[in-house]
């Protein structure tokens, strides 16, 4: 039972360290496509003033919101994939509500910049909303989504259909730890055989 909690806890903890890589790997793919939406709209693609250079934020909430949509299918299809959502529409309400409360940290560091210090240019721009905004939004919306999107893991049962081959899924992903190496009965029943052949 204890190599079996040791293993489920190192299941577990290799779990979440791939779903925080896809979830950087998909993160970075709806960035970039925001990113380039963005100062296409603000900044001309640098070569000149964009249609919505003086409107930086409405033009920093349609981008992402281009890039939302996109982060929201792949991560239902990759990030998140052996986790399930208790809500009716898959999480996408949820998902856009987040994304909507977590977008105001970015739109907050690009208010200040263009605001409150006065700088306006294409460099000040990105790294304001698109560095330090985009990293803060990105670690509070990982927890988030965890939580309230897709909270629930998929159990063996879903995969495998009943009880019993849950188990036998299991007692074959440990079996080097739990069985013994000259039988195919576990290590507990081995050692209960001996004590009773010992008694008779």
């Amino acid at each position: 039972m204890v190599f079996g909690g040791q293993l489920l806890g190192r299941l577990r903890r290799t779990r979440l360290f791939g779903e925080v890589v896809r979830f950087m790997m998909v993160g970075g793919i709806a960035t970039a496509v925001a990113f380039v939406l963005f100062n296409g709209l603000v900044h001309g693609f640098f070569l000149g003033a964009g249609p919505m250079n003086g409107q930086p934020i409405p033009a920093y909430i349609i981008a992402n919101t281009v890039g939302m949509l996109i982060s929201y299918d792949l991560s239902r299809r990759w990030t998140f994939r052996h986790r399930v959502s208790d809500h009716p529409d898959g999480g996408f309400t949820a998902y856009v509500v987040i994304n909507a409360v977590t977008m105001l940290l970015p739109i907050a560091c690009l208010y200040v910049t263009r605001s409150v210090i006065g700088w306006d240019s294409a460099i000040a721009d990105n790294l304001s909303a698109n560095v330090v905004g985009v990293l803060m939004g990105q670690v509070a919306r990982f927890f988030l989504f965890r939580t309230f999107v897709f909270g629930r893991p998929i159990r063996y049962t879903q995969v495998y259909g009943s009880v019993d081959e849950e188990a036998a899924a299991l007692e074959a992903a440990a079996g080097p730890l739990l069985v013994a190496p000259d039988r195919r009965e576990p290590i507990s029943g081995s050692t209960d055989q001996a004590t009773h052949d010992r008694a008779g």
